[in-house]
């Protein structure tokens, strides 16, 4: 009845509960006497200060006749590998203060995909970004990655800048 919860791993295990509850019609009090859980504690799990055992999610469906073994131990999970997941994914981007979203005019800056278009963004910064944002992509992709990439463009266009910023910031030069 409820399995449709395990899908929204946005929403954190207390804020299921509370809806389920609301559902069902019970009260935390009520809840928190019929499943046996002091009603500190059920009040903990729906603020999301507190994190649900096992044990407690099997007494908490139970009572809500829950028919899904560790439910609310399942969603817990969920929602913690969710936010870990999307903490990790902002890690994969540099820090997008240190730029000007009008360096990226022509795309989206908000969805710039930082992997797959490293060669484009190390490229435009190269080419027409400032001594932050070329600090910053160079503390982000590493001097190695970046002279690689300036190395295999082969486009004249703007090529003077990019070399001038090659020397400047990491003091490389291509041989002629």
């Amino acid at each position: 009845m409820y399995e449709q919860y395990l899908a929204y791993h946005h929403i954190p295990c207390g804020a299921v509960l509370n809806r389920i509850m609301t559902k069902e019609h019970f009260t935390q009090r009520e809840l928190a006497l019929r499943s046996e859980i002091p009603y500190q504690r059920i009040n903990d799990f729906i603020a999301n200060r507190r994190r649900i055992s096992p044990e407690n999610s099997l007494r908490l469906e139970k009572v809500l006749g829950i028919d899904y073994q560790c439910f609310f131990y399942q969603i817990q999970t969920n929602h913690d590998i969710f936010i870990a997941t999307t903490h990790l994914q902002e890690q994969l981007h540099p820090d997008k203060s240190k730029y000007r979203e009008t360096l990226f005019w022509d795309t989206d800056f908000g969805t710039l995909d930082w992997q797959r278009n490293s060669e484009w963004i190390i490229k435009r910064v190269f080419e027409y970004g400032n001594q932050n944002e070329i600090d910053e992509t160079i503390r982000y992709y590493g001097k190695n990655l970046i002279v690689n990439v300036l190395k295999s463009i082969k486009d004249s266009w703007n090529s003077e800048n990019r070399n001038n910023n090659l020397k400047k910031y990491l003091g490389y030069e291509f041989e002629n």
